[in-house]
């Protein structure tokens, strides 16, 4: 089986690259599931109703998010869909965690998939996480399935690092992303594929897939906030590809995907 990842699609040019560069890449690769972070896909925070069915139009089966989930009030009926996760590791009793779900299972090829969401310690996004390494620790105890994929939403690579190190050989792969530069340390490790940062799939000129002119204000001293408006440079599409052997359920391979648009 072959599972593709798509970082972070941001604004309107990450849109365009998945519309012209997923169906050669799944029809190339022989994709059996496309999961893509929709977090910045709407004008760089969170996803539209248009543009949750576009993204599928062009071949995504499901989505992940992270702390920029709930930007938009129509976030709410999209978790409701049994194709999207949004972090599992939410306190109790908050706005955000009364819809949707933090892990779903599905079945592909008579297989039982499941695909989990969690936020980082690191990720600054108004305190609404709990800590994500006992809480995971539990879940997975609870919690089986041949195949399980997570995507690890958070700030620094420590972090990333140390929960790859902790739940290697629990899991099939931990791919992080959040910090939209596509790291080269993809690896397997007792069994479970890994990469820091899986990247972002949006404008290859921009700073992190914004426009530079605010964030480089404040690089230079000349501001203090930036605004982080998606940049309308040439894309770039950000992914990495596992290879599942279907007879054990372990990765074979993981490998990274980084298209520039000509």
């Amino acid at each position: 089986m072959k599972i593709l990842l798509i970082g972070d699609i941001f604004g309107k040019v990450g849109r365009r690259a998945i519309k012209e560069e997923l169906s050669k890449l799944i029809e190339k690769e022989k994709i059996d599931c496309v999961i893509a972070n929709a977090e910045n896909t709407t004008h760089g925070r969170s996803l539209s109703l248009n543009h949750y069915h576009d993204l599928m139009k062009y071949g995504i089966n499901y989505f992940t998010f992270g702390n920029h989930t709930w930007h938009l009030p129509e976030i709410k009926d999209i978790l409701t869909k049994n194709n999207t996760v949004r972090p599992l590791n939410l306190k109790p009793n908050i706005d955000e965690g009364k819809h949707g779900h933090g892990s779903i299972e599905f079945k592909i090829n008579n297989k039982l998939i499941r695909l989990t969401n969690l936020l980082g310690s690191t990720v600054q996004c108004h305190d609404i996480q709990v800590n994500p390494f006992p809480l995971f620790n539990r879940f997975l105890n609870e919690h089986k399935a041949d195949i399980h994929i997570v995507d690890f939403h958070t700030e620094t690579t420590s972090e990333k690092n140390a929960f790859f190190l902790t739940f290697a050989g629990r899991v099939t792969a931990i791919l992080g992303t959040h910090t939209h530069v596509q790291t080269a340390d993809e690896k397997i490790y007792k069994n479970t594929a890994y990469i820091t940062d899986v990247g972002m799939t949006g404008g290859s000129l921009g700073v992190i897939g914004a426009e530079p002119e605010t964030i480089l204000k404040v690089f230079m001293g000349e501001a203090e906030r930036f605004k982080l408006s998606p940049s309308h440079s040439k894309y770039q599409f950000n992914a990495v590809l596992i290879s599942i052997n279907d007879n054990t359920n372990v990765a074979d391979s993981i490998k990274r995907i980084y298209i520039y648009e000509k």
